[in-house]
């Protein structure tokens, strides 16, 4: 195989990776339309005794819901390195003015600061 059959090979593998994770995350979905349902009907005034306990219950919840974001924008984070490194140097500094990669997609610069 030549280089370009190998890097070919290398990205056909990627999306299917990626495909096998929008299968995964589509099941994540309906796991979490169950549990939100049940969370709107079970957590509530009538079931848990005190504020405190309320809080309590509602800030775990939250939580949870905060580390399944973080770990898939780890991942994917993971997979945009991989990939910027599968296609060269080239499209992987074009972001280089920010140091997330986004550019000023949210109105912010590299830095922090308002662009």
């Amino acid at each position: 195989m030549n280089r370009s059959d190998l890097y070919l090979h290398m990205l056909d593998a990627t999306a299917k990776l990626q495909h096998e994770i929008a299968l995964i995350l589509e099941a994540r979905v309906v796991e979490a339309e169950k549990s939100r349902n049940w969370i709107c009907l079970h957590i509530n005034s009538t079931n848990l005794e005190g504020h405190e306990h309320q809080m309590k219950q509602t800030g775990e919840i939250h939580e949870n819901v905060i580390e399944l974001i973080d770990g898939l924008t780890k991942m994917e984070n993971s997979l945009n390195r991989h990939l910027q490194a599968l296609l060269g140097s080239n499209e992987s500094n074009s972001g280089s003015d920010s140091s997330n990669g986004l550019g000023n997609l949210f109105g912010y610069g590299g830095e922090g600061e308002k662009a």
